[in-house]
């Protein structure tokens, strides 16, 4: 599927939450969040059956929407977990909504490929909430040891840092055997081991 583009509606989340939504109650977002320029939403499906005799499911998946905003033009892309899309930034509290993919499988809903991109998008996502919990945690004198040397300009390259608090400053460290304060970036951190 392609990008859509429209007039630049007020709430951008509005917008998006009432695109996923059916008025018959079919389709309904139970939760949604924009991260960045990215939205995430837990899609409430409700399928009838193929015959009379078949019972309805219902399951929730997520849905990922790459957004942009030009010359008066909200532009987007729909996908969901289903597809691996690269976006994995989605909230724990959305992924706690998601049908668990066993049950999805079990349903036929998603299977094959689907359900290992799924699976892989979900663990991604994850490993990405968590890593957040862990960078939030770290406190002034905390010191973290990377797997590897991260090099600096003017030579310097060392794997072991200590945090330094600064007023209006994110992931500041003082290198171990220097003076010089250095800013590391969050996929660093996400590697990094906390030392005692």
């Amino acid at each position: 599927m392609g990008t859509l583009s429209v007039l630049m509606p007020s709430d951008r989340k509005a917008y998006l939450d009432e695109e996923y939504t059916k008025k018959d109650g079919s389709v309904e977002v139970l939760k949604s969040s924009f991260v960045g320029s990215t939205y995430y939403a837990a899609i409430k499906i409700q399928q009838a059956g193929k015959t009379s005799a078949q019972t309805s499911i219902e399951f929730t998946i997520a849905a990922v929407v790459k957004t942009s905003c030009s010359q008066g033009e909200f532009c987007y892309k729909s996908m969901d977990e289903t597809m691996g899309p690269y976006f994995r930034q989605c909230p724990a509290s959305i992924l706690k909504l998601l049908t668990p993919l066993e049950e999805l499988e079990q349903l036929g809903v998603v299977v094959g490929l689907s359900l290992s991109y799924a699976s892989e998008w979900r663990e991604k996502c994850l490993k990405h909430a968590e890593s957040k919990k862990q960078r939030a945690r770290l406190k002034n004198g905390d010191r973290i040891k990377l797997p590897y040397p991260v090099r600096f300009d003017g030579g310097l390259e060392c794997d072991t840092f200590t945090k330094v608090d600064l007023p209006r400053k994110r992931n500041v460290f003082r290198p171990e055997g220097s003076s010089r304060l250095v800013r590391l970036r969050a996929n660093n951190l996400n590697d990094a081991e906390v030392l005692a």
